[in-house]
C-alpha cells in the first residue's frame, strides 16, 4: 500500500486536490492506497503534553499515518518559504524509529514561482535525518491557481502529464514497475 498524506491543516486546500489527483492516478494503475489529511488533526491535540506524556493523542495520529505503509507520498504546500509547522509537529509527536527504511515521494504546492522546492528540500533533510529514502525526483507544482478550473480540479495538461510522470518514476523507485 501507499499512503499518500496532505499536509497541510487548512481546510478544502488546493494541497487536498493534488493529493486526491496523486491516489486517483495510483489506483488506475491498481495500486492500493490511503490518504490522510492533515486538516483531519484535532484541534485539542495540539498542545504540549506530546513532550511530557509518552501516551499522547498526537503521537498516535502521528503513527496511524507512518505505520499504514512503508511508501509515502507527501503533497505539501509552502508556507512562508517551507513546509506547514502542523506537518513538522505531527513528525516530532511520533518516535523517531518509526521512519526508519520507510521510502518518500515529495510534491509541493505553491501558489508563487517554485512549488514549494524550499520546502520540500527541508523535509527531505528531516527524513534523511530519521533514517528514511527520499525518491530524488521532487515534483514542484506552481502557480497552482491557474492550473485548475472553476471547480478546483486540476485541469492543466502538462501538470497532470508531470504527476503522472511522477507516479510512474516513484513506482518505479519502489520496484514496482
Amino acid at each position: 500500500m501507499i499512503t499518500i498524506l496532505s499536509a497541510t491543516n487548512r481546510q478544502n486546500s488546493m494541497t487536498r486536490k493534488v493529493s486526491e489527483k496523486y491516489k486517483e492516478l495510483l489506483e488506475e494503475l491498481g495500486f492500493e492506497t490511503a490518504l490522510f489529511n492533515l486538516e483531519d488533526v484535532p484541534g485539542h491535540l495540539l498542545n504540549d503534553g506530546m513532550y511530557r506524556r509518552p501516551e499522547h493523542g498526537l503521537r498516535d495520529f502521528g503513527h496511524q499515518i507512518f505505520d499504514s505503509a512503508q511508501s509515502f507520498v507527501v503533497v505539501m504546500p509552502e508556507y512562508n518559504g517551507s513546509f506547514p509547522g502542523i506537518l513538522k509537529v505531527v513528525i516530532d509527536a511520533c518516535n523517531p524509529q518509526i521512519f526508519e527504511g520507510k521510502r518518500f515521494a515529495l510534491v509541493g504546492v505553491a501558489t508563487g514561482r517554485a512549488g514549494n522546492l524550499r520546502g520540500m528540500d527541508h523535509l527531505t533533510d528531516i527524513l534523511n535525518y530519521l533514517k528514511a529514502e527520499v525518491y530524488s525526483q521532487k515534483l514542484p507544482i506552481s502557480q497552482i491557481k491557474s492550473l485548475v478550473n472553476e471547480e478546483y480540479k486540476l485541469v492543466n495538461e502538462g501538470t497532470l502529464s508531470a504527476l503522472h510522470l511522477h507516479t510512474q518514476g516513484y513506482l518505479k523507485y519502489l520496484g514496482l514497475s
